[in-house]
């Protein structure tokens, strides 16, 4: 069943049902199908076609989902834009996708060549003439969602889901047993995967209610859940333990409190057993990506807990020289501009093993990524930004571990003969071209940095250097 379909029967069935909550505005499915609706007639009266690639820069909130939908509903392909990059960053995903409209908040929009586009208030009441034409009905095979990740390449990639994996992941969900009486809390960033599809359109196609917080602030959700009675959520690690910081200096009554989700990194053990212990429910570790989500998952039940899960619903997996592969209904199509995943297969990069029940556990990773706080930073894109400085001769970037995040940016950096530069002068440099989070927190200083064979900078080399420092450093203390 399409994902705009699937909402117009809720709609039918439990139409006073309360869909969305935002702060101060609550919307039921009727009403959320008709803004929906409404919107998408618009902008087809605007002249946009099915296939056409709509920006969607905006914060968390009802107008993020109401775009989505509308995009959903007429066939438009949703290309959500994460507030947190630069105006340059921005302007590469505008462009590679193609994006025939850029919609943005006011405080949020950028100079762009990209015709602007307004979300259209209206559709609450009686369904106005306009609105009652025939929508195009989208192949559900079609590109529906686009979705831009840092992976192991300098630039994002666009990950391509279709109505058809949306319902896949959506169907995924039975993992932890989630029903139409439970409520979820959406606090995770709409324009990632983890806020968008599995939050925010899996719980809409459960029946589900969703109560979304626009910003994330550790006291803002406590408040929120406390007074929502929301029983279920999904959140990073990063998250989860500003939240029992936030409880242990001022708790709140949290009684509706039924599963927290976990994932995005790894989720130590005492992580989990210190949240069960402060809010009386379990929270449980699941694994997804971009391109799927949630493909491996532990249930209260069936919990290992450091492992990664289990396959939920028909995802099949494979451990191929010690790298997950998958493939399921839920996995993206494949990345914008580049041909579809082979026979369906996702490589994902991780290294895993994995027992005799099934569980998965993660061993490492084969891709060079550095996930800080569950958010994917390429190291070649920060180090050619560094080499945009005249004083940087050599840049090699890597992940350092860090209680809080998981991993922060760390740059090694030889300079050019005759230059000079500090590190609070490169990372500067780098805040005006990066989002802060792929910013390097800590630059080290090399005559010269090694290298292979062909003369490129050998990122594992570094990671040893880094280790050797830090073992150093530990002895000396």
């Amino acid at each position: 069943m399409l994902i705009w379909n699937r909402l117009k029967a809720l709609a039918a069935e439990q139409g006073g049902k309360r869909a969305l909550v935002c702060e101060d505005t609550t919307l039921t499915y009727a009403q959320f199908a008709a803004r929906a609706q409404h919107v998408a007639h618009a902008w087809l009266r605007a002249g946009l076609q099915p296939g056409d690639r709509i920006a969607l820069h905006l914060r968390n909130g009802i107008d993020l989902a109401t775009g989505y939908y509308a995009c959903f509903a007429a066939g438009f392909v949703a290309v959500p834009v994460n507030n947190r990059l630069t105006p340059e960053e921005i302007a590469y995903v505008l462009e590679h996708s193609g994006a025939r409209a850029y919609v943005a908040q006011a405080d949020l929009r950028i100079p762009t060549a990209v015709p602007s586009l307004e979300l259209e208030a209206g559709g609450d009441a009686a369904e106005p003439e306009q609105d009652r034409r025939t929508l195009p009905v989208p192949n559900a095979g079609d590109p529906a969602l686009l979705l831009y990740t840092s992976g192991t390449t300098a630039r994002p990639k666009g990950v391509i889901h279709s109505q058809r994996t949306l319902a896949g992941n959506a169907s995924y969900m039975d993992a932890w047993g989630l029903l139409p009486e439970d409520h979820t809390l959406l606090f995770t960033a709409m324009v990632h995967a983890s806020g968008a599809i599995m939050l925010l359109i899996s719980s809409l196609w459960m029946g589900a209610t969703v109560t979304i917080v626009p910003v994330f602030d550790a006291a803002t959700v406590l408040d929120t859940w406390e007074r929502s009675g929301a029983t279920f959520y999904m959140a990073l690690p990063t998250l989860v333990r500003a939240l029992l910081m936030e409880q242990r200096a001022r708790p709140r009554r949290i009684a509706t409190g039924r599963l927290a989700i976990c994932g995005g990194d790894t989720v130590p053990v005492p992580l989990q057993e210190e949240y069960a212990a402060t809010f009386g429910h379990p929270m449980v570790e699941g694994f997804g990506m971009t391109e799927g989500l949630p493909t491996l998952a532990n249930h209260p039940d069936r919990n290992r807990p450091g492992s990664m899960g289990r396959p939920v619903g028909d995802v099949e997996i494979r451990a191929v020289e010690g790298e997950l592969w998958m493939r399921g209904s839920g996995i993206a199509v494949g990345y914008w501009g580049t041909a579809p995943f082979e026979d369906g297969w996702l490589k994902t990069g991780d290294l895993v093993e994995i027992d005799a029940d099934g569980f998965v556990w993660f061993r490492g990773r084969k891709k060079e990524i550095i996930v800080r706080g569950g958010s994917n930073i390429s190291p070649q894109e920060v180090e050619e930004i560094l080499y945009q400085h005249p004083a940087v001769a050599e840049a090699g970037v890597i992940g350092e571990p860090d209680t809080y995040w998981g991993e922060v940016v760390l740059a090694f950096v030889a300079i050019r003969p005759g230059h000079s530069a500090s590190a609070e002068e490169l990372i500067a440099f780098s805040r005006r071209h990066l989002a802060e989070y792929k910013c390097p927190e800590r630059v080290v200083f090399l005559p010269a940095l090694p290298k292979g064979a062909t003369g490129k900078v050998q990122r594992r080399a570094l990671v040893d250097l880094r280790i050797q420092a830090a073992t150093t450093a530990e002895s000396a203390g």
